[in-house]
């Protein structure tokens, strides 16, 4: 039924719940995973100064950490993971563009991740990817 699962990580313990979840899943559809990690490519700014490089070197470095405990954890769990970097608007990228980019016909996520200050002021990721995802979504 699932070919395919994506699975969008920020690193926090939510994140990985849903990946664990997802190994489950996958091992009932016999699925692969893609875990995809989403840097935001909007502009840091703070009283004035906008910052940029510096940060996204910043951020994808962690997302590299992220992925590979991600890819140690799979390769426990007996389960095919595929892992991705990429730049975008997260709860745009992960409702839209990653599913089709990756052909992905379920994506499992969180229920909050590591920002929660700006999901109060922002909206929460997980609900605009339930509301706008073109995939089925299963919330952990």
């Amino acid at each position: 039924m699932f070919e395919k699962i994506l699975v969008p990580l920020d690193g926090s313990e939510n994140a990985f719940e849903a990946l664990r979840a997802a190994f489950d899943v996958a091992k009932h559809y016999q699925s692969e995973l893609v875990a995809v990690v989403v840097a935001s490519d909007q502009s840091y700014s703070q009283y004035g100064a906008v910052f940029g490089g510096d940060i996204m070197e910043h951020l994808k470095q962690q997302s590299e950490l992220t992925l590979k405990k991600a890819s140690d954890e799979a390769e426990k769990a007996g389960v095919k993971l595929a892992t991705n970097f990429e730049i975008g608007v997260p709860k745009q990228a992960i409702s839209v563009s990653l599913p089709e980019t990756y052909h992905t016909g379920l994506t499992v996520i969180g229920k909050t991740g590591v920002h929660g200050l700006s999901r109060a002021v922002l909206g929460s990721t997980t609900g605009y990817v339930v509301r706008h995802s073109t995939t089925p979504v299963l919330v952990v």
